[in-house]
């Protein structure tokens, strides 16, 4: 029998927000204020910001509360209702195992071998989680410690790091949820640090949710969502799985005729925001976060584009369930079915390839209400007990359906 491990204080399934951002760890208030309001117009209630505590905690002891703007930061988010997911990565040379060891390129102060001393960096996280408490529930601990290069340490460091972090911060906040792994590449073959995954899952008193990246992608890229929930099930653990970094990027509209977006493939890179959050959705995962907010030029704070998408997704994936994905033995078609927790069903449509259209046939009794990618909605009534709907590239949902209603090809 499987054990659910996840800490006490969890929400109903499907009452949490589905969608956060990633976004860069240091700003000014006032662009936060802005940000924070782009994101409730996206739908997006969650986002995940890097602790940078080099910059925080240069030497023992002293503590700069005040640097970029960090925790006025949090405090927008936390007001506009936005919820902070908070990582841990790495620290200043002072806590390292190595301090003239590997570095982050995007901050040569933050050092990303392991912490060094149990006691002195326990002391380090009590103080910062004590801080971000009043803003924070959600800490991550680690990035890609699996072989992205974020961590540079043994599978063995990183539990020794994960449960050195986790029991500091329950210390402070005895009802945070932690999220461990943040892992990439499942069972597809060891990396040069050692096989995490299988690590993670025997300690399942360290975390509370298991979050990976990509696993959409390639398989030579990152594994499926498929290998996390085998190495949960061999270690006869349950937790729940989130999607903590996603590219959707691309826009549909502007894609040339013949692009694809098959997961698994090198389509995968092209997906857009509701065609890799139904995806996720589809698979299981309760969370999903898009990389990025503005890290870069094609960030979605400069895509209003991807941004009203994301809307579309957000309203219309929160809660749901995935039931099953009706087949007709189409590769570039693509229909998952959901059921809402108002019991209506939501059909998800699109086709994997620009061009190929697919014509649907929706049995049911009710009208049906329609919205496409760009949140355009069209009510459709019934005739003789059915509706005509067509699937395209750009990716659709049918909302409000009844659970007795049916779909085939037309």
């Amino acid at each position: 029998m499987l054990r659910d491990t996840f800490r006490e204080g969890r929400h109903a399934a499907g009452s949490e927000p589905l969608l956060g951002v990633i976004a860069t760890p240091v700003k000014t208030a006032s662009e936060r204020v802005n940000d924070a309001a782009a994101m409730v117009r996206a739908g997006v209630r969650w986002v995940q910001l890097d602790i940078p505590l080099s910059r925080i905690n240069p030497r023992a002891g002293e503590f700069r509360w005040d640097y970029g703007d960090y925790q006025a930061g949090l405090r927008v988010f936390a007001r506009a209702g936005v919820s902070p997911v908070l990582k841990f990565l790495g620290q200043a040379d002072y806590l390292s195992q190595d301090p003239a060891g590997p570095h982050a390129d995007w901050d040569r102060t933050l050092n990303l071998t392991p912490p060094r001393d149990r006691q002195q960096w326990q002391d380090v996280v009590r103080r910062v989680v004590a801080q971000y408490a009043p803003y924070c529930r959600h800490w991550q601990i680690g990035n890609e410690p699996d072989g992205g290069g974020y961590f540079r340490g043994s599978a063995e460091e990183y539990m020794q790091y994960l449960e050195w972090t986790a029991t500091a911060i329950r210390s402070v906040q005895p009802h945070a949820v932690i999220l461990g792994g943040e892992l990439f590449r499942g069972q597809m073959g060891l990396g040069s640090y050692g096989d995490v995954l299988s690590q993670l899952v025997r300690r399942p008193d360290l975390f509370d949710v298991l979050s990976i990246h990509y696993p959409l992608s390639r398989p030579q890229d990152a594994g499926p969502v498929e290998d996390y929930r085998r190495a949960m099930q061999q270690a006869s653990i349950r937790k729940p799985l989130w999607n903590t970094e996603q590219q959707a990027s691309a826009s549909c509209e502007h894609a040339a005729p013949g692009t694809t977006t098959h997961i698994r493939t090198e389509g995968a890179a092209r997906l857009s925001p509701l065609k890799a959050i139904g995806h996720c959705v589809a698979l299981g995962i309760e969370k999903v976060f898009l990389f990025s907010w503005d890290y870069d030029d094609g960030g979605l704070a400069y895509r209003h584009d991807l941004r009203r998408e994301c809307l579309v997704a957000a309203q219309a994936l929160h809660g749901a369930v995935p039931l099953r994905r009706p087949d007709f033995g189409q590769r570039d078609l693509t229909l998952y079915l959901f059921r809402k927790p108002d019991g209506t069903r939501t059909l998800a449509f699109w086709t994997e390839v620009k061009g190929v259209t697919a014509r649907l046939v929706i049995q049911t009794s009710r009208a049906v209400r329609v919205v496409n990618h760009r949140g355009e909605t069209q009510t459709l009534q019934p005739v003789q007990g059915s509706v005509r709907i067509t699937a395209e590239f750009c990716p659709k949902v049918a909302t409000g359906l009844e659970a007795t209603a049916k779909v085939r090809l037309g």
